[in-house]
């Protein structure tokens, strides 16, 4: 009796994460691919539509056409200043939001209750309530910064400061980093050498994770530029489209497909230097 216990306890062994087989993968990146798809497709529809009926490609020429310099021009201006915004975000994120999340999980954590709240407000909070509190912080802000649109960046930290906060200290909770810090101060690591060669190392995949959305918040935002008469990509968009909303949607479509295809990049890269790293690991 004793042994057929012992095997069916055996055969009855609890795995506590089982990986998905590659039919069940692909199934679900179909769908994915295919519910991302439809709004694509549909714009690249329209954009070969003529007003007056049946196909033409004259739209697509009209991107060429000397008519539209100034449209471009307007456009560069635009792009350059959401790839600094993207920049300087990000750069926010790293120097001021990620250490706080770190510090408060370690160091305080009787305060992370609070500290959820404060982090998830931006989500509950509209974006035109947030430009009527900003607006005056802004006005003072432009007497010692001045009122490039890079100002921005300090609104958009806010912004995506709720992403930011879940991913990452849902990576902290599944590595224990108080007991990893804990562990590395009694071995005489300090608190910056803690961080830097043991927290944010194990930190890598969310903190790419935050990189990607940091940009397509940025990227995408639209609202609060307006309102604050600053000039980014998205508003320029809106600009054109008010000229011709046919030239708005290939550009529009074409900046979906360079974002996508740039967020897939930089995720397969990270991807790829994670594998090298652990390969060179098990060598």
């Amino acid at each position: 009796m004793a042994e057929m216990k012992d095997k069916a306890g055996e055969g009855a062994t609890w795995k506590p994460y089982d990986r998905p087989s590659k039919a069940f993968t692909a199934t679900v990146l179909t769908v994915f691919c295919i519910i991302l798809g439809f709004p694509l497709i549909g714009m690249l529809y329209f954009t070969f539509r003529s007003s007056t009926g049946g196909f033409t490609i004259g739209h697509w020429a009209e991107l060429f056409a000397s008519s539209t310099t100034d449209i471009w021009d307007s456009l560069g201006s635009g792009l350059v200043n959401s790839l600094l915004l993207v920049a300087l975000t990000i750069l926010i994120e790293y120097a001021v939001v990620i250490p706080a999340i770190i510090l408060i999980d370690v160091r305080f954590p009787r305060v992370q209750r609070k500290m959820r709240i404060f982090m998830l407000l931006p989500i509950a909070i509209p974006a035109i309530i947030l430009v009527v509190g900003l607006a005056p912080i802004f006005s003072v802000l432009s007497e010692f910064l001045g009122s490039g649109t890079w100002t921005l960046a300090f609104a958009y930290g806010i912004i995506a400061m709720p992403f930011v906060y879940t991913t990452i200290a849902s990576d902290l909770d599944g590595m224990n980093a108080k007991t990893l810090t804990q562990a590395a101060e009694s071995l005489g690591a300090s608190w910056w050498r803690t961080l830097i060669d043991i927290i944010v190392p194990s930190l890598r995949r969310s903190i790419s994770s935050v990189t990607l959305i940091t940009a397509a918040i940025v990227l995408g935002e639209y609202t609060i530029a307006s309102l604050l008469n600053r000039e980014t990509l998205q508003t320029d968009l809106v600009m054109i489209s008010q000229s011709d909303v046919y030239l708005s949607v290939i550009i529009t479509f074409i900046v979906l497909v360079v974002t996508f295809v740039a967020l897939f990049l930089v995720s397969g890269i990270g991807r790829g230097t994670r594998k090298s790293r652990s390969g060179e690991k098990t060598i």
